[in-house]
């Protein structure tokens, strides 16, 4: 059994459409097909940083949910990107929805090194500054970016 993370727009909906419940199993019918990554099974990441990427947390409202595998389940890998730990299982059993009150994109930029398209992304748009000043500090170590300026 491998545990992570699936990361679903606002109502529990995937990518598809598709319509999920917390404390539920979801099996898929292997003998049509067989899970392959990327094009049939429920996928999911073993890190919550890997499973946004997947997603535009700026303009959608996501749901995230702790997650099992109950059944065969793949592992996959994107050495471009540097994304580790990617599963697709045909059996999934959504565990619990985790409260996302925190800040989700601030922990995201504390928690994970963002690449330089990522930075670029999320700073254009950023309209009151807060992203750019916790990239500042987090991504570049800037210690001076939540250093409020002085008036003389």
């Amino acid at each position: 059994m491998v545990s992570g993370y699936k990361v679903f727009n606002k109502g529990i909906i995937n990518k598809y459409g598709v319509s999920f419940e917390e404390k539920k199993a979801y099996r898929l019918d292997i003998s049509k097909h067989d899970v392959k990554y990327g094009k049939y099974g429920y996928h999911f990441t073993k890190r919550l940083e890997d499973g946004l990427r997947y997603f535009d947390g700026l303009n959608e409202d996501l749901v995230i949910a702790k997650v099992k595998s109950l059944g065969n389940v793949l592992e996959s890998y994107d050495d471009y990107y540097e994304y580790y730990n990617l599963y697709v299982t045909d059996y999934l059993y959504i565990d619990y929805m985790i409260n996302t009150t925190f800040p989700r994109l601030e922990r995201f930029i504390q928690g994970y090194k963002l690449t330089e398209s990522e930075i670029a992304y999320l700073t254009n748009y950023d309209l009151d500054k807060s992203v750019q000043k916790a990239i500042e500090y987090y991504q570049y170590g800037n210690k001076d970016a939540y250093v409020k300026s002085r008036r003389f």
